[in-house]
């Protein structure tokens, strides 16, 4: 028996949104925001919207790929049966291993799904999961990049506290522990102290390193120190969650619940930051927040504002959401921030609208 949200097409575009400048971390550099756009579209005319990036176009092309493998599988089936797609796609990735580019195809199909979902329910889908909140703090992570001189952070912070951001993120991790902290302490003086300072290391130190750091940071009210370590080393950020003078951030590179779960039984962060990607959807995000959320842990999701702002509505542990406008450019209407916070609006779905003519522009 067929209903009006049963899947009728999955569409794939491949998209290269340019960047006014490649930004730079202690990571990699990231020239443009290769993009997988998915759309799933039903016999009623929903149409749910989500994507999938990595940094390169031969990945993406992979992932283009992936996802419309697994979009297969959604052809023919009931859009709101998320649960049940969620284990066929997972079962379909088992062979070759459901994390990686499994998980982040995963990703943009289910939450298309729950994009359908909202719509085909006249909600918003953070009201469809519960709707804790409208409304959600966020920080500025566009900016304040390893590229940047001192004169350029210290300018490129004051500016986005004029438009409203009432937190911070910049970028740590460069060769020189001197240079890290002459430019923690630029944009500490630049925004003044009722502004919130994140700094993320990007998986660039080992324990020592990021014990040492940390004692330096301290002196200039860092509110997190995000991702220091490699992201597998659980036991390190145990440890230094426990020591640390500041809150410690990590998550963001961990996949699905499981590996959450591990993070907080050992107690290894003050802030848990799931992906929406590597948790393959927000089918999975969701269980990883209550998971947390068990732990007495809060959850500060990772990218993907315009999906991730609802999941952080509707989770009643989660705090911060992270501003990253780098899929702006396609939108007809980009997500604003008052007051230094997103307000969700009352629409179905993400409220999501794509604007064609950029989506064009931009198709490889």
């Amino acid at each position: 028996m067929t209903s009006g949200t049963t899947v009728t097409e999955v569409r794939t575009d491949f998209l290269s949104i340019p960047l006014d400048r490649p930004l730079v971390t202690a990571a990699f550099p990231i020239p443009a925001i290769d993009t997988a756009l998915v759309r799933v579209r039903t016999r009623d005319g929903h149409e749910g919207v989500a994507w999938s990036f990595a940094f390169g176009r031969g990945r993406v092309a992979s992932l283009v790929r992936f996802v419309e493998d697994l979009g297969e599988t959604l052809v023919g089936e009931d859009a709101l049966a998320r649960e049940a797609h969620w284990g066929r796609m997972a079962g379909a990735s088992g062979f070759i291993g459901r994390r990686g580019v499994a998980a982040l195809a995963m990703s943009a199909l289910d939450t298309a799904c729950w994009d359908v979902a909202g719509q085909a329910a006249g909600l918003p889908v953070h009201r469809l999961l519960g709707g804790f909140r409208t409304r959600i703090e966020t920080y500025a992570s566009q900016g304040l990049w390893l590229d940047r001189t001192v004169d350029e952070l210290a300018a490129e912070a004051r500016d986005l506290v004029d438009q409203g951001f009432r937190a911070v993120k910049m970028r740590a991790g460069l060769p020189d522990p001197d240079e890290d902290v002459r430019r923690v302490r630029a944009v500490r003086e630049a925004v003044g102290p009722d502004v919130k300072l994140m700094v993320d290391a990007n998986q660039a130190w080992d324990l020592k390193r990021t014990l040492r750091m940390a004692r330096l940071f301290a002196e200039h009210d860092v509110f997190w120190l995000e991702e220091p370590i490699p992201h597998g080393r659980v036991d390190d950020y145990a440890a230094a969650a426990a020591r640390t003078p500041m809150p410690l951030c990590t998550g963001e590179s961990n996949y699905f619940k499981d590996e959450l779960l591990a993070l907080a039984r050992a107690r290894a962060a003050d802030y848990v930051m799931p992906d929406l990607m590597r948790m393959g959807g927000v089918t999975e995000w969701m269980k990883a927040a209550h998971v947390c959320e068990a732990f007495g842990l809060p959850v500060t999701p990772h990218l993907f504002m315009e999906h991730s702002a609802h999941l952080a509505c509707a989770a009643p542990n989660a705090v911060w959401q992270e501003y990253q406008p780098w899929w702006q450019p396609i939108m007809e209407e980009p997500i604003t921030v008052r007051d230094g916070h997103i307000e969700l609006p009352d629409v179905p779905g993400f409220g999501i609208r794509l604007s064609e003519p950029a989506v064009a522009k931009y198709r490889i």
